[in-house]
């Protein structure tokens, strides 16, 4: 392990097809003889880094403090790759990256290799989602925040070839992710900069048409078997706070597929001092604890 990041994260990095890659990991505590606990998988925005997701989040001391490892990987420059690797980095592969980084820390001992829950924010829920849609890493569970799928990465797999429990918390004000899908929404100067950007890491013209939220739920309940609507709650909130409903499709023995939709809710992640409408490190935490307690996911035939 390599230098600390501070009291509660370890920065390390592992060689992935000879591109040197780096992480951040808040490790649960473990006495001895005792099982390595479950891992959480967090991936980053745009144009931030692993740490950065890990403090605003508070996963870096509240999935510890859960029993469970958290792990925050960086990606090349702050991106992720789910069409093709950047010009200037040809041999780079994300979903490698996360296979093989998911192997160190079980050798480390740091965490178990089930149950793995894949989590991102923005861009990194974008990815997130098209590594488990594909089945390019097996996880448990899926849980998105301020951010859908691809519709490219939608049109290759049109039902996601993994069985897992599915989780997207979004807010219908979101200004950069449309609720009901479209073309992520990149205005003015700021804009211009990401589209440069964006296309300096390999987006071609559409490729930053995303999926409606709903749309995507319903995809993932196809994927575990689920044909009937949704259950639908509306939360109690506190005075002056968003609404928030809850629409869950679910049957006996199948994974189940959630939506936290909040009415006005913009672009972030909830409980993080940009949001406080819902507090989504402790939903993700009470998915990695039922998960847990599951058996692996499985491939769609």
């Amino acid at each position: 392990m390599a230098a600390r990041g501070g009291s509660e994260l370890e920065h390390g990095e592992i060689d992935v097809a000879g591109v040197r890659r780096s992480y951040w990991l808040a490790r649960a505590p473990r006495r001895p003889g005792q099982q390595a606990p479950p891992l959480i998988i967090a991936l980053h925005g745009f144009g931030v880094d692993g740490r950065g997701l890990a403090r605003s989040t508070g996963l870096a001391e509240r999935g510890p403090a859960a029993g469970v490892t958290t792990v925050f990987p960086d990606g090349w420059q702050e991106a992720w790759h789910p069409v093709r690797p950047p010009d200037a980095e040809p041999d780079l592969d994300d979903a490698r990256f996360l296979l093989e980084l998911t192997t160190h820390l079980e050798g480390l001992g740091a965490a178990n290799s089930w149950p793995i829950l894949l989590a991102g924010l923005s861009a990194g829920a974008r990815y997130a989602e098209h590594v488990a849609r594909h089945g390019l890493l097996p996880v448990a569970g899926l849980f998105l925040v301020a951010g859908t799928g691809l519709e490219s990465s939608r049109r290759l797999a049109p039902v996601p070839q993994l069985r897992a429990s599915m989780t997207l918390i979004m807010g219908t004000g979101d200004r950069t992710t449309p609720y009901e899908g479209g073309r992520l929404t990149r205005r003015g100067l700021t804009g211009r900069l990401q589209k440069r950007r964006a296309a300096k890491h390999g987006e071609l013209p559409d490729e930053d048409i995303v999926l409606g939220a709903e749309t995507l739920m319903v995809d993932w309940a196809a994927a575990n078997g689920i044909t009937t609507g949704p259950a639908i709650e509306e939360l109690a909130t506190p005075p002056g706070e968003l609404p928030v409903t809850r629409k869950t499709w679910t049957k006996p023995g199948a994974h189940p597929v959630t939506l936290y939709r909040i009415d006005g809710g913009g672009h972030g992640w909830p409980g993080a001092p940009v949001t406080k409408d819902l507090d989504a490190t402790a939903v993700l935490l009470d998915m990695a604890e039922r998960e847990s307690a599951n058996g692996p996911a499985s491939l769609n035939p």
